[in-house]
């Protein structure tokens, strides 16, 4: 069960068949929703990682994930090209 005030609170919850029959749950994509934040436009260098970057405009590596949710359309933060703009949010 998910905290209600988790972020994932609005995810919901499914279940996949793996190709040897077992089953679990894990979380399926948050609906849509608008965000409105104030953002700056950074470009991803060769050898970043999500985590150093929060560190760097965050000054904590567990704040990666403000980053990730005003860029939903990046899936996996591991293969990202060197160049790529995605957006970090005001630190408030």
């Amino acid at each position: 069960m998910i905290n209600s005030g988790s972020r994932y609170a609005d995810h919901p919850v499914e279940i996949v068949t793996d190709a040897a029959g077992a089953t679990r749950q894990v979380l399926g994509p948050a609906p849509p929703k608008t965000l409105r934040v104030r953002a700056i436009s950074y470009r991803w260098q060769d050898g970043d990682r999500v985590d150093t970057v929060a560190t760097e405009f965050y000054r904590d590596p567990t704040q990666w994930w403000r980053i990730a949710e005003v860029n939903p359309e990046i899936l996996d933060w591991t293969e990202i090209a060197p160049g790529t703009a995605i957006r970090i949010p005001h630190a408030d």
